[in-house]
């Protein structure tokens, strides 16, 4: 079992590992973690919905085995393509996530 052994209970540190709060640091060896109130963002936020790029949809094309220097340069292109593509329907507001619906409406 790994975990803290110093700590007098369990479910607290697990608290801490897995729940909401910051780190306080102090003056020697150790800083203090507290409880911090969860509050939902909303924004910013990713819009765009398009599939990642997988390798093997690019190993083949009707049949035919890609050579696998080439597939990958393929892949890489597309996985720099759709990051840049979902990095652009990144909105920060309201304002902004209505305008790129309106202008990427299909």
């Amino acid at each position: 079992m790994a975990g803290n052994f110093n700590m007098d209970d369990p479910a607290k540190q697990e608290q801490i590992r897995r729940g909401h709060h910051r780190y306080d640091p102090v003056a020697g060896k150790h800083g203090t973690y507290v409880p911090a109130q969860y509050r939902h963002q909303e924004y910013p936020k990713m819009l765009g919905k398009w599939p990642r790029p997988e390798l093997k949809n690019f190993q083949t094309v009707n049949g035919v085995a890609i050579p696998s220097d080439v597939a990958a340069m393929h892949f890489q292109a597309a996985m720099i393509e759709w990051d840049r593509a979902m990095t652009a329907s990144t909105v920060n507001s309201r304002a902004e996530e209505n305008a790129w619906l309106k202008e990427n409406a299909s």
